[in-house]
């Protein structure tokens, strides 16, 4: 009976019972497990050429990485390579694109470089990263508005002033804005909030007598530059003379040169000595109908400074026109004996001829 010796088709057979089959198997199985522990063994470390891999860096960790830059900025303004500096930020911000601080940082050295077009680009990168920004805000409208772009500029301030309503500053700031973009109504209202929050505010009443002079109103103008004469400190007496300066020209278009007289009799002797302040006083004169005075202001000037043959030309200019024929020659003999060939002796020459 050899049916007895046949492994019926349908039954499984383990290959332990097959040794040559068992043997190559077995084999295989340990070279796949040698190479796993050599190719283990090999392997690169978490910290090892991949970059995914590395323990995440906290924003304390990429600030330090900024901290001796800003120290060297701050410590080295005005003398330092921006060059340079500019190249070390960007490789720290390249590599940590989503901190804002970085990207700022970058954007104010670019700004202070004079590069407003990457400054904007790395202020408007941080703030897309973090738009809460009230300050960044304002950096961003003031080269906005260097930039001949005031639409922008009163965007960003617009954005400060929600942040912080309380900030003069952001007032002042967009009611340039709004000046800029001949927005009078508009820009009044954010300088008198400006100064509503901080009344030692100067600029916003400066501001404000602008807009009120472009909105045809003078005389509430005159009153607001007095308000700002008597609120400028006494160490900005540069800052007052160009405030009274600005007041008497309000009155005299008011058709009160008395008055704007008045006004500039205020200031000092030397600063009545400037060529541009003698000119409007004399216009002033001029304005009340007594050329002679106008002549006066620049007689005056002469007295100190005989060699000045352009004070002695406006002198005689302003005699000739008061009919004064007699003291305008004595100016135009001055004149000559400073320097005979002066062109303005031919033009005085024929002025004199034609006064009867």
């Amino acid at each position: 009976m050899r049916w007895r010796y046949l492994v019926p088709m349908t039954e499984k057979r383990n290959i332990r019972h097959n040794p040559v089959l068992f043997g190559i198997v077995l084999a295989v199985m340990l070279t796949i497990v040698i190479f796993c522990a050599v190719f283990l063994q090999n392997a690169p470390g978490p910290d090892q050429n991949n970059p995914a891999l590395e323990p995440k860096q906290t924003l304390e960790d990429i600030e330090a990485q900024f901290e001796p830059l800003r120290q060297q900025y701050m410590q080295q303004r005005g003398k330092i390579d921006l060059d340079k500096l500019i190249t070390q930020a960007k490789a720290i911000a390249e590599k940590h694109p989503e901190f804002a601080p970085g990207q700022l940082f970058v954007g104010q050295l670019y700004f202070d470089k004079g590069d407003l077009t990457n400054a904007q680009s790395y202020i408007d990168k941080s703030l897309k990263l973090d738009p809460d920004q009230g300050p960044v805000h304002l950096l961003a409208g003031n080269i906005a508005l260097m930039q001949k772009d005031p639409k922008t500029a009163a965007d960003h301030l617009s954005l400060a002033v929600k942040l912080e309503p309380s900030n003069a500053q952001y007032w002042l700031y967009l009611g340039q804005s709004y000046f800029a973009q001949s927005d009078w109504s508009q820009a009044q209202e954010c300088y008198e909030k400006a100064y509503e929050l901080d009344s030692d505010m100067i600029l916003a009443l400066n501001g404000k007598a602008d807009c009120q002079v472009k909105q045809n109103q003078l005389a509430q103008a005159v009153y607001t530059m007095q308000q700002a004469i008597d609120q400028t400190p006494l160490g900005k007496r540069k800052t007052k003379v160009v405030y009274l300066r600005k007041q008497a020209r309000l009155l005299s278009e008011l058709g009160k040169p008395n008055e704007a007289l008045v006004v500039m009799g205020k200031l000092t002797d030397a600063e009545k000595a400037q060529l541009p302040i003698a000119s409007e006083m004399a216009s002033y004169w001029d304005q009340l109908g007594e050329p002679g005075k106008a002549a006066e202001v620049y007689e005056q000037l002469l007295a100190k400074d005989l060699r000045n043959w352009d004070l002695a030309a406006k002198a005689a200019q302003w005699r000739i026109k008061a009919g004064d024929k007699d003291k305008a020659q004595q100016h135009l003999l001055h004149i000559q004996l400073i320097n005979p060939d002066l062109p303005v002796i031919k033009e005085l020459e024929k002025e004199l001829g034609d006064v009867d």
